[in-house]
Parts: structure tokens; C-alpha cells; sequence
């Protein structure tokens, strides 16, 4: 199965070492110095990671030590996924993702799952993804966006049978059509849960779904269909998870640069 394929079939598409460790490092100081800047928490007192949520780091936001994460082997698989000059340049990075190690134990997560994007989309045709990019190593457990693999079809095809464009009735009701999805939205507290959705999965409307976490090597960077579902994980490693997410979406046609 090639990348494409296995994006068609999952919504989600991995790209090792997208950019270097060195400018990753670069990304991981801007972080760190507007954390210790705006909420007195250090890099290497743990003790203090705690003292404020890490939200709200509008210098890093707009920093240029992330603009590697939208170098050449993003550019290639956009250019592949989206059309050779179809795609609209990031005017950021988007969101700063950080989350400090928050948990003893790590399950599936069972709040907030939801796409980014409008139901009223094309389904036939590709006009947007989501980008993830790790700017240090995260291993399993450690927060990686839980995404839900499958998810884009078998949403492409709740819509086609529903016909709802609204937001949030799709949404919810996506995720109350089939059992398996609805006790994803509900943890009843059984120690299976992990197994129930992440070895095992469902199928349902014919499309094969489980729950994978975006987890890898600093420098790794997926790229997700815009209707993959996803959720926010707990942190039960001992080091902070660092990623940022953005949209790209094709060009309107009067944006062309032809």
C-alpha cells in the first residue's frame, strides 16, 4: 500500500524527519522562554510546569523558528495530497500544543471528539487537511492527538445518508450512530478500553476504525483529512508533549498564481 493509499483508507499520513532536531531544538527554546516569561515555569524545574495552564503563547505563535515545519517535504506531500501550486501558504503555524504530563494512567480519551472542518465540505475531492507536527520526541501515552483512523469515510458516509450540514448535528450525530462510536464518547471504566479501541477497532458502515495517537520522533509530521475525528489526550509520560496544528486548504480560484 502506498502513502496515498493508506491516507485514502486511514485519513492519516505520516512524514518522518520533515524537518531536523536543530531546528526543532530552536522551536523547543522560543516555548520554553515564553513559558518561563509569561508563567514562571521553568525548562528544568518540574515543580513548576504546573503553575499555569500552558495556553495563550501568542509570541510563540508567531515566532519564525517554526517556519521548517512547512519546508520541502511538507511542501512535496501538499503539492501531492492538494496540487502543485492549488495550496494556500500557512500564514502560521497555528495552534501551540503543550501539554504537561498530567496523569498516572493513560486511556482513550472520551471528551471532545470532533472534526475541524464544516460537513458541507466535497466529499468528492480533497480541499483541506490538518497538519501535526512533533517538535520533540513523543511516545506513546506521552499526549499525541488521539485520532480516530477511518473516521473520514465513515463520516463521509453518515453524511450521504443523513444529509445533515449542520455542524454540530453531524457531529453528534456521527458519533451516536453506531455503538462502538457512541461508548467511544463514554468511558464506563473498563480496563479494556484501550484494547477495545486501539487494537481492536470496529467496523462500521464498512469502514474499519481505531483510535491511533500521533506519536513519533521530533521532526515528525502527519497530515490528517479534514474529517478525521480527534481528541485531546492526557500527558502519562514524564516530559511535555510539544506540537503545533494548522490548516492548509486549496486555492480559491481567484488566489491562483497562474
Amino acid at each position: 500500500m502506498t502513502e496515498l493509499d493508506d491516507f485514502a483508507a486511514n485519513g492519516i499520513l505520516k512524514i518522518e524527519g520533515a524537518f531536523d532536531d536543530r531546528d526543532a531544538a530552536r522551536m523547543r527554546d522560543v516555548v520554553w522562554a515564553e513559558l518561563q516569561h509569561r508563567y514562571g515555569v521553568d525548562r528544568d524545574d518540574p515543580d513548576t510546569w504546573d503553575r499555569h495552564p500552558p495556553t495563550g503563547l501568542r509570541s510563540t505563535k508567531r515566532s519564525p523558528a517554526f517556519a521548517p515545519i512547512c519546508g520541502p517535504a511538507l511542501s512535496a506531500m501538499l503539492d501531492r495530497l492538494l496540487g502543485a501550486g492549488q495550496w494556500q501558504p500557512p500564514k502560521h503555524c497555528g495552534n501551540v500544543l503543550v501539554t504537561m504530563p498530567n496523569a498516572a494512567e493513560w486511556r482513550v480519551p472520551h471528551k471532545i471528539w470532533h472534526s475541524d472542518f464544516q460537513p458541507t465540505l466535497p466529499a468528492d475531492r480533497l480541499v483541506a487537511v490538518k497538519v501535526w507536527a512533533l517538535f520533540d520526541d513523543i511516545a506513546a501515552t506521552g499526549g499525541g492527538t488521539t485520532q480516530l483512523a477511518g473516521s473520514h469515510r465513515a463520516f463521509a458516509n453518515y453524511l450521504a445518508r443523513t444529509g445533515e450540514c449542520e455542524y454540530k448535528r453531524a457531529k453528534f450525530g456521527f458519533l451516536a450512530s453506531h455503538p462502538w462510536l457512541a461508548s467511544l464518547t463514554h468511558d464506563d471504566g473498563a480496563p479494556e478500553r484501550n484494547e477495545r479501541f486501539m487494537r481492536l477497532g470496529a467496523e462500521v458502515d464498512g469502514v474499519a476504525l481505531r483510535v491511533v495517537e500521533c506519536i513519533g520522533q521530533s521532526g515528525d509530521v502527519f497530515v490528517t483529512h479534514p474529517w478525521v475525528f480527534h481528541s485531546i489526550a492526557d500527558n502519562a509520560s514524564s516530559r511535555p508533549r510539544l506540537m503545533r496544528s494548522f490548516a492548509v486548504t486549496r486555492r480559491l480560484a481567484s488566489q491562483s498564481p497562474d
